[in-house]
């Protein structure tokens, strides 16, 4: 009896020493990151049957688990991924919201300058200095527009560096946990039902949780007890103790955007387009880089295309200070229109000479008849009415200045009839026609008319001239084109306000320059707040997911203070029994001696 006393307490006192050494690494852990509180499963040993029934024979101690919430553990993971995606897209969008929005940077100030050198200009179209003074603030808009873009493109090389160092990270952490994958498995022998290696588990999840905040990763448990990791739509990094490297290669269409590839084991890679990877920082640096900065800079772009394509054309409508054909003032950057974002940067001032500015128009008055003193005091080349909705089409049209019925023309007829008088055009030349009819301008001077198809709708055929009167029934006007290789007429602006009235008008995505840069700075903007309220929802999500774990898995120091007392008293009281089955064993033999 005493022999059975005593060995059962000798496995009472084993498993309150195990039960202690469990808690005390669960008090040594409570600051490991990843570690999951563990406790120990005890059961007691089959029982002798002694005649009068059975007597038990004391305790075993089964396993060493640890508390895992499979359930708690995906939601902080899933959370962690959506916070590193948020919170990478907030620290560079803000670069870009700084860059777009600082009055020190913005197209704004530069434009504003180049219309107003125009402006200025026009008040002495024969000034050189004022035209020098064009072209200087031309250079300085064109400038602008290369070191924003320049900016940008800075942005995208920082993003492809963060890329490239991720997918680094990526498989580092991939091959730890296929390490990991190899020491638990071995350790188990590919049998999930024995002694499992807490230590290790952790230290897998942990790893997986870090993957987590790089790339959305998922770890499915095989039968062995490895993990298998997907990421993106499927695509496998690990697989026991193998990994599937990731990396990066230049993009064959654009050798500045770094894209996704999987190394294969044969040597080959296989791309993976950026919409199969998704979450964390990855997917957030994917998200910015070929989102909101690739647009950025294609508005960008687009608007230096449309502004270059819009100012030499009506320059080229025009005729310089000797009476030459103008030209244009910008280089042609319509080769950009399907790749825009690559403009901006480009747009370089073709013209060096201020005499080549076309401030006069490329027609004259050449004679009218009536009697009643009416004259025409002007005649130029606007913009057809077609332009603004070419330029503005996707893809765009890039109108040449070849079609323009000013442009070859031999001579145009105005005639006026009827009381009160209304008139008619017909132009003579390659690109004329006729007849069309003459309507107010509207909301210019007085007296101010231009040519309109007889379409419904009228369309505007890209000719304005000006009267010193009313016209009278019968009167006709002239029109040749002015004389090549003439000096214009002093003072003649009227193809230097054409191309000023473009700061107003809708060339570029049917809005004027100026409200298109502040639209592009707006919605720069407002992805900036988005995403900041996204971060800071996704941050909240993480840190109550992450407490909901803690609070099932985390060590509770107030509670292993609970179960020191508690296996310290079970360990002196198995001792005391040692102790009286001792005491008990000596006896009996004292009372055979």
């Amino acid at each position: 009896m005493s022999s059975n006393i005593f060995s059962i307490g000798v496995s009472g006192l084993n498993a309150a020493q195990t039960a202690l050494s469990v808690t005390g690494n669960n008090i040594a852990n409570v600051s490991t990151p990843g570690y999951n509180v563990q406790y120990i499963t005890q059961a007691g040993r089959t029982p002798q049957y002694q005649g009068f029934g059975f007597l038990g024979q004391g305790v075993d101690v089964t396993n060493v688990l640890r508390t895992y919430d499979k359930f708690l553990s995906g939601q902080v993971q899933t959370a962690q991924t959506n916070s590193s995606y948020y919170s990478t897209q907030v620290k560079q969008l803000n670069q870009i919201n700084n860059l777009m929005a600082s009055t020190d940077v913005s197209i704004l100030p530069a434009l504003q300058d180049f219309f107003g050198a125009m402006q200025t200009l026009s008040q002495q179209p024969d000034a050189i200095p004022s035209r020098q003074t064009v072209l200087n603030m031309a250079q300085a808009l064109s400038t602008k527009f290369a070191t924003i873009d320049g900016q940008l493109q800075q942005l995208q090389s920082g993003a492809n560096g963060q890329i490239k160092t991720t997918v680094d990270s990526i498989n580092a952490l991939a091959t730890q946990i296929a390490s990991l994958n190899t020491e638990i498995a071995a350790l188990t022998g590919g049998n999930q039902l024995s002694a499992q290696p807490n230590t290790l588990m952790d230290q897998r999840d942990q790893a997986m949780l870090e993957l987590n905040k790089l790339v959305s990763a998922k770890a499915v448990p095989q039968a062995d007890g490895t993990y298998s990791v997907y990421i993106g739509n499927g695509q496998t990094l690990v697989t026991g103790g193998q990994t599937n490297t990731l990396a990066t290669q230049p993009l064959p269409s654009d050798p500045t955007t770094l894209q996704l590839v999987f190394n294969n084991p044969n040597g080959t890679v296989t791309a993976i387009p950026n919409n199969l990877v998704s979450g964390g920082q990855l997917g957030g640096l994917l998200n910015f880089r070929d989102g909101p900065l690739l647009q950025a800079r294609q508005q960008l772009g687009t608007m230096a295309i449309n502004f270059s394509a819009s100012i030499n054309y009506q320059n080229q409508l025009g005729v310089d200070n000797t009476g030459a054909a103008g030209l244009p003032i910008f280089n042609d950057l319509s080769s950009y229109a399907s790749n825009p974002q690559n403009a901006a940067s480009n747009l370089q001032v073709l013209m060096g000479d201020p005499n080549k500015l076309a401030t006069a128009s490329n027609m004259v008055s050449t004679g009218g008849a009536g009697g009643n003193g009416v004259t025409m005091s002007g005649v130029w080349a606007t913009l057809p009415g077609g332009y603004a909705g070419s330029i503005n089409s996707v893809p765009p049209v890039f109108p040449g200045t070849g079609t323009h019925p000013s442009i070859g023309m031999t001579g145009m007829t105005i005639t006026a009839a009827g009381s009160p008088a209304t008139m008619t055009a017909t132009i003579a030349g390659p690109n004329g026609g006729g007849p069309y009819n003459v309507v107010p301008v509207g909301g210019g001077a007085s007296n101010s008319f231009k040519l309109q198809t007889t379409a419904v709708p009228p369309v505007d055929v890209g000719v304005s001239f000006q009267l010193s009167g009313a016209p009278i029934n019968g009167q006709t006007f002239t029109v040749g084109p002015a004389p090549a290789g003439t000096k214009p007429p002093p003072g003649d602006n009227t193809n230097l306000r054409e191309l000023l009235a473009q700061q107003n008008l809708k060339l570029v995505g049917n809005q004027s320059y100026g409200s298109y840069y502040s639209t592009l700075v707006a919605s720069v903007g407002n992805q900036t707040n988005t995403a900041q309220l996204q971060s800071a929802a996704m941050l909240n999500t993480l840190k109550q997911t992450t407490e909901s774990l803690s609070n099932v898995t985390g060590v509770s120091l107030d509670q292993e203070a609970a179960n020191l007392i508690k296996y310290q008293q079970s360990y002196q009281a198995c001792s005391k029994v040692i102790q009286v089955a001792q005491t008990t064993f000596s006896s009996i033999l004292n009372l055979m001696g």
